[in-house]
């Protein structure tokens, strides 16, 4: 598990260095949701609007969108596949996302096309902490997160 402070980033996870999506690795499909830190960083999650089942997605390219406190615009693909399941309750209770950003918070399902070649551009295992510590640094140096 990597920490900071407030932010933990679960090491069974893999993480979208870009645009902070986590996805976990499911029976060969994969679950993706926005990271502890964005989730932070974005504020409370007001809106969500997500690609429906079947549609296919390219890696980096939009799958959805999220409005939130200091975030407007879209969710991208950390791997390329289709879509196999929504989360209809985070359509519903979207702040689901801030609550539980690990647990029912979570966006979409994919079938993976290339899952081994998409995986090599995320963060995962060794390395995870100093990512994490080095993504906080400029997030906190940016100003994004509120006086702690």
């Amino acid at each position: 598990m990597a920490q900071v402070h407030d932010i933990v980033l679960p090491d069974d996870s893999y993480y979208d260095p870009k645009d902070h999506l986590w996805l976990t690795v499911e029976d060969g499909r994969v679950r993706v949701g926005l990271d502890a830190l964005a989730q932070k960083a974005t504020g409370t999650v007001a809106y969500v609007k997500l690609s429906p089942v079947g549609r296919s997605v390219r890696k980096a390219e939009p799958f959805g969108t999220m409005e939130a406190g200091k975030y407007v615009g879209p969710l991208k693909a950390p791997v390329a596949g289709r879509i196999i399941e929504v989360n209809s309750e985070v359509l519903a209770q979207p702040t689901l996302v801030n609550l539980e950003p690990y647990g029912r918070g979570w966006f979409i399902v994919i079938q993976p096309t290339n899952l081994q070649r998409d995986l090599q551009d995320l963060v995962h295992g060794e390395g995870l902490q100093s990512w994490l510590e080095s993504e906080y640094k400029n997030y906190q140096d940016e100003g994004a997160f509120a006086a702690e």
